[in-house]
């Protein structure tokens, strides 16, 4: 999902940083896993050799996710999209809503166990279809408000009712999932330390990040990313958190391109290189391109709209293998 953040205030001494730290260099050596989202399901996996062929690589990971729209809609997903995925030759990172936007439901209640057979369900398909070592992305993007699971509405329910899913999951048998937290880039609504579940139920520190600016002084494309570095709950702070804590990082969504209110650069092929640098950088153990247009957000590099960002993806990516 796309991020809707507030606007924020750009200080200054962060204009003047990102004028003189200049751009990051890629780190000799260490190679993220390539990952890519194309879409859901069937047709994901069907319209996968599609991106290959433009990266001129194969793909080592995909990332889908479940339905979120209501309970019906949520349900009907998790064997549609376990089956669609079943013997592909890729890993595989699947997002699981906690709740859901329309039908009711709270944090509170998930912590107390009212939806416990729903992710014993889910586990227990998965591990049917050969899915028992994914990653699982349980309640990515919590820090925002645009999430049904929004932690800012309740912030110990939502820790509790993220680490009873894990326990829930982890005891069906067969399975070997690995789960990754995963906030939006900055703070958003919600400072997402206050939402961190502990270390026995997170394997992966993961953020999505998108390449969006809310202020005139973010329309530079070297001041933007320093923004993204600097911020409080950036970049930079992912990376040490993730040390911290001793965890492997992951961009499981980011993107960059065009949204039909302005508010993205386009045809940005500086943000690409940068978090490419930036992903050698560090311990990035997988990352996953954003590769749709939506009604919001066009941040495609493969289908012609931004032959610049396409250009700098492919020397960044394109034609290493796996």
């Amino acid at each position: 999902m796309l991020s809707f953040p507030s606007r924020r205030k750009l200080f200054a001494g962060l204009i003047l940083s990102s004028i003189i730290a200049g751009p990051l260099q890629a780190a000799p050596g260490h190679e993220p896993e390539f990952g890519v989202h194309v879409g859901a399901g069937c047709q994901a996996r069907a319209d996968l050799p599609k991106f290959e062929r433009f990266a001129n690589r194969k793909v080592v990971r995909v990332v889908d996710a479940f339905n979120q729209t209501s309970w019906q809609e949520f349900k009907s997903s998790i064997p549609w999209i376990s089956r669609c995925w079943a013997g592909a030759p890729v890993k595989l990172t699947l997002s699981v809503p906690m709740l859901v936007y329309s039908g009711g439901g709270t944090l509170a209640e998930g912590a107390a166990g009212k939806y416990d057979d729903i992710f014993t369900h889910i586990a227990q398909t998965l591990v049917a279809d050969g899915h028992n070592d994914i990653v699982i992305r349980l309640g990515w993007e919590f820090n925002g408000n645009w999430m049904p699971w929004a932690a800012s509405k309740d912030p110990a329910n939502f820790i509790a009712y993220y680490r009873r899913i894990v326990g829930l999951m982890r005891k069906v048998p067969g399975q070997k999932f690995r789960f990754e937290w995963t906030p939006n880039v900055g703070r958003q609504n919600f400072a997402p330390d206050k939402g961190y579940p502990g270390d026995d139920v997170v394997d992966i520190i993961g953020m999505d990040i998108y390449n969006e600016y809310w202020t005139v002084a973010l329309a530079n494309s070297k001041v933007r990313f320093a923004w993204f570095l600097n911020q409080p709950y950036g970049l930079k702070w992912h990376r040490d958190f993730a040390a911290q804590h001793r965890k492997p990082m992951a961009y499981s969504e980011w993107g960059s391109g065009t949204r039909k209110d302005g508010n993205a650069p386009g045809d940005d092929p500086y943000f690409i290189t940068q978090m490419a640098n930036w992903m050698r950088q560090t311990n990035t153990l997988y990352h996953s391109y954003w590769e749709v247009k939506n009604q919001i957000y066009d941040d495609t590099v493969s289908q012609g709209r931004h032959p610049k960002a396409a250009a700098a993806f492919k020397s960044a990516f394109g034609g290493r293998r796996p």
